[in-house]
């Protein structure tokens, strides 16, 4: 591997224009397919497979017409009633209703629970074309603006729903740009010069660029959630940046060691790009593997960011070289190129000694001479940061836990006021096979409609028999009684003509009514069930053998008395007790019992993921180190990492400390597992760069503290600074809109502040001190197995 490296060095440094040419090709390539093929992102997070997905698909199979995108418009009167409102309601709405993609507008007028019981609060349901999540920006705009010029000073009318749209305009905003500014001072800082300061902020937008695009050139084949594509950039600016940066630092040490131009960036592509390639492999491993959860959104984020990382690897050890070639002398100045200078005329000089009077000299001594004391302060500070993942609770962003200050948290809240906590997460229950309608269920139809149109003809009857006497009363001559005669006669034709015409009406209804009578007979079931304020029928094919009833629970979308009515609902005992041996069968689902489903999911995968990637971290290192003890060490300060980030997690955004978090609430289910996959990848890039140093030094002193001082000094500059960057980059992201994202900014910025400037630059040095020899120890039966494998192209060196 070392020698191919050597030779792909030379020749990009040669052909520098071609390599810079053939980039050029690839990204207008991607870009000109993301132009023609890309679709809008999803906010919508679904997994197939699920008993909510499953009856939810069954359901659009079912009804065609529903199970699309819809939104609510909530409606609050600060002066008198919702009715007292009505004209300016009506018009709002018939206003709406004109908007394209709107395909429907049911008012709370014509819905018999659109209206709560004090008549305060009222919504309309706004059905939409499009999938759930995926509406149609136009289409949101036009509603906000038609809601927001609403000048019903006695009205607060919010929006909640798909009218309100989750995907981000921008992806990149000041915050993220500030975090890729401060990454190239960090860079100015450490390599001295601007121009090779660049380079790595160029490499980086390249990759990002290359994978944004591909990855929507390929969105009309796979589903692509909002938040893939910003995490897709995060990471790939992050590794963007540091790979190139391993690169250009390797290869301004070796100029400074007499090489010339050429062979110094042949050498540091062998070397530094080696270890680059291994460093990546690691992460493209990690992120590939979240296809182990078998969840398809989680499968789609973990490939786009493995890919992500892969193409800024191949750039960063094609790309940099040929614009070293390009940079040539000028890539440094001052001291730098005059030292170069001096170096390349004395010749190739390997300075094998680190200074004892530097600073990382002198911190890694000292974390040496109190190693008890070191380990057991940074487990104490970790430990202390990670207290609050013991509360930790999982969830899905909606709308209960949207910014106070948001239409949807306010419609939330009025939903909630005005007919229940449940009112914003009903459930919805397909009831299928249902018997056919019997005579004795239009017999129960009818027997209710017949009694009150008995009652009505009874009342009508006397009425005009009172009339009829009254005139008899009056009768004076044989001409009025003959005419009274005609009018009774008349009166009595016309009254048997409306009882047909009443009783045509009367089966008709009855028709049309006799479907629901056995979903109204379950609805009345469920209704006695604990924690159901209201079940009523929604929807009946023709034939009544398919229904849905909807449910309304009395708890909010995410308590855990919801979670339990749902698992009481799908329970078997349940179902029988419900549905009485009629042999039909139902499924539960609608957006609350798609969340349920969801966290389960996920939470179900997160310690399967977090075991996959331990036993991948352990079998890695045992490779790279040829030890039990450093991978066994290197995975337990890992998890101390993991602790520390979901902790600090927790404490921001479940609890709300500082204030970060607009809308303090359950984390995202799906941040813990991507953060774990990302942090497993950049925490390995550490420990390699950090102990590769210390591996090599002892196989050529066997002395095991000098080894950790002399590795420590070696690899702890390019750590730090390549932690800087990193910490800098994920930290932009915590201004980033989309709450996800911010989330996954911000643990990544605590977990790789943690796992580099705790565990890998004071833990590590410490614990590699006290295991001492015995740290590169491997048992002979391994060893025969083991593969040899060189991280920074030892075979080059000669």
């Amino acid at each position: 591997m070392g020698n191919l490296l050597l030779r792909l060095g030379e020749r990009a440094f040669e052909l520098k224009w071609l390599v810079v040419t053939v980039w050029v090709v690839i990204l207008a390539g991607l870009g000109t397919g993301a132009y023609i093929y890309m679709e809008q992102p999803t906010s919508n997070i679904s997994i197939p497979g699920t008993e909510a997905q499953k009856t939810f698909d069954r359901y659009g199979e079912l009804f065609p017409d529903d199970g699309k995108a819809s939104g609510r418009i909530v409606f609050s009167s600060e002066q008198g009633t919702i009715a007292d409102n009505r004209k300016d309601i009506d018009t709002l709405l018939n206003k709406i209703a004109d908007v394209d993609n709107v395909t429907s507008v049911i008012s709370p007028f014509d819905n018999p629970e659109g209206i709560s019981s004090n008549n305060k609060i009222g919504y309309a349901v706004i059905q939409l074309e499009g999938e759930i999540g995926s509406v149609d920006k136009a289409t949101t705009d036009k509603v906000e603006e038609l809601v927001n010029a609403n000048g019903a000073s006695n009205l607060q009318v919010e929006r909640g729903g798909d009218l309100i749209r989750k995907v981000p305009d921008e992806i990149l905003g000041v915050g993220e740009i500030a975090g890729v500014l401060i990454a190239l001072m960090v860079l100015v800082i450490t390599l001295g010069s601007l121009v090779a300061a660049g380079m790595p902020i160029i490499t980086a937008l390249i990759a990002v660029g290359a994978s944004a695009a591909g990855l929507f050139s390929l969105s009309q084949v796979i589903e692509v959630n909002a938040t893939t594509p910003a995490l897709a950039i995060m990471l790939g600016l992050a590794v963007g940046i540091d790979y190139s940066l391993f690169i250009i630092n390797r290869y301004r040490s070796l100029l400074l060691e007499g090489y010339d131009y050429k062979a110094a960036s042949a050498k540091a592509i062998a070397t530094a790009g080696s270890a680059v390639l291994f460093a990546a492999s690691t992460v493209v491993i990690a992120l590939a593997s979240l296809t182990v959860v078998q969840i398809p959104f989680m499968s789609t984020m973990g490939l786009t960011a493995a890919a992500t990382v892969a193409a800024a690897a191949i750039i960063a050890i094609t790309l940099v070289p040929a614009m070293l070639g390009i940079a040539g002398a000028r890539i440094f100045r001052g001291k730098t190129r005059a030292a170069i200078t001096a170096a390349q005329k004395r010749g190739v000089k390997h300075d094998e000694h680190a200074p004892h009077t530097s600073k990382m000299w002198r911190w890694g001594n000292m974390l040496t001479k109190y190693p008890y004391a070191v380990i057991a302060a940074s487990v104490l500070i970790i430990g202390v940061i990670a207290w609050p993942i013991k509360d930790m609770q999982l969830g899905l962003p909606t709308d209960e836990f949207a910014a106070r200050d948001s239409t949807e948290r306010k419609a939330y809240d009025l939903m909630a006021k005005g007919f229940g906590d449940g009112a914003s997460g009903p459930l919805l229950i397909l009831v299928e096979d249902m018997p056919t309608t019997s005579d004795e269920d239009r017999k129960a139809v009818r027997t209710p409609i017949m009694k009150e149109y008995g009652k009505q003809v009874a009342e009508q009857t006397a009425a005009a028999e009172a009339s009829i006497r009254q005139q008899a009363a009056q009768v004076a001559s044989v001409e009025q009684y003959s005419a009274l005669q005609q009018q009774i006669a008349a009166m009595q034709a016309e009254g048997e003509k409306q009882k047909q015409d009443a009783l045509k009406e009367i089966e008709k209804q009855v028709a049309l009514y006799a479907p629901l009578y056995q979903y109204q007979q379950v609805a009345e079931r469920i209704a006695k069930l604990d924690n159901v304020e209201l079940a009523v029928p929604a929807a009946t094919a023709k034939d009544g053998r398919v229904g849905v009833i909807q449910v309304i629970p009395k708890s909010g979308p995410s308590d855990q008395a919801t979670i339990d009515l749902v698992t009481n609902l799908r329970s078997g005992d349940t179902q029988k007790d419900v549905l009485k041996q009629s042999g039909a069968t139902f499924g539960v689902t609608g957006s609350t019992a798609s969340q349920i489903d969801i966290n389960q999911k996920l939470s179900d995968a997160l310690p399967v993921y977090l075991a996959v990637v331990v036993g991948l971290s352990l079998v890695l290192l045992i490779v790279a180190f040829r030890s039990i003890l450093v991978p066994l060490k290197a995975t337990l300060g890992f998890l101390l990492s993991v602790a520390a980030m979901f902790g600090a997690l927790v404490a921001v955004f479940q609890w709300g400390w500082f204030g970060i978090a607009e809308a303090p609430g359950p984390i995202v289910s799906m941040i813990p597992i991507i953060a774990i996959g990302i942090l497993f990848g950049l925490a390995m890039d550490y420990e390699f760069f950090l102990v590769s140093g210390m591996h090599e030094a002892h196989q050529h002193t066997r002395d095991s503290h000098k080894a950790v001082l002399r590795g420590f000094h070696q690899g702890a500059k390019v750590v730090i600074a390549a932690a800087a960057i990193m910490v800098s980059v994920f930290a932009g992201f915590i201004t980033n809109h989309d709450a996800t994202v911010q989330a996954i900014g911000f643990a990544l910025t605590v977990g790789i502040f943690v796992d580099a400037f705790i565990v890998r630059m004071t833990i590590v040095p410490a614990v590699m001190h006290l295991l001492g020899n015995s740290a590169w120890w491997l048992p002979k039966w391994l060893d025969r197995i083991v593969p040899h494998i060189s991280i920074e192209g030892e075979t080059t060196r000669k």
